[in-house]
């Protein structure tokens, strides 16, 4: 039997006959045609198209990607500023080196002058 995408509003239990029921969760389903002519599930129910699968994947995907984006956006700024401190204790060392590597000037010179 063909199957037909519906978005149900809420889970339903659909009785087709004495002896046949479907259970349905809430949410995007596949079911038989049978199951989506039924005027309950009609009534509780919009069927879904394949290009407004498309959509809902595309606007998943793009919201997944948002989030990772930000995340990397995070992550650059804390390495920006980790790259600043270092920068700094870089520049901190350079000036203790230089300042303790200076050659001295002999006493001498200074009392000559």
């Amino acid at each position: 039997m063909a199957k037909v995408k519906i978005l149900l509003e809420k889970p339903l239990t659909i009785h087709l006959s004495k002896e046949k029921s479907v259970s349905l969760d809430a949410g995007l389903q596949e079911v038989d045609k049978e199951v989506a002519e039924h005027w309950y599930v009609k009534a509780h129910s919009q069927p879904i198209s394949d290009e407004a699968l498309e959509v809902d994947e595309a606007k998943k995907a793009l919201k997944k990607l948002q989030i990772e984006l930000k995340d990397s956006k995070d992550q650059l700024v804390e390495a920006g500023e980790k790259l600043a401190e270092k920068d700094n204790l870089i520049a901190d060392l350079q000036a203790k080196l230089d300042a303790a590597t200076k050659p001295e000037q002999p006493k001498e010179q200074e009392k000559a002058k």
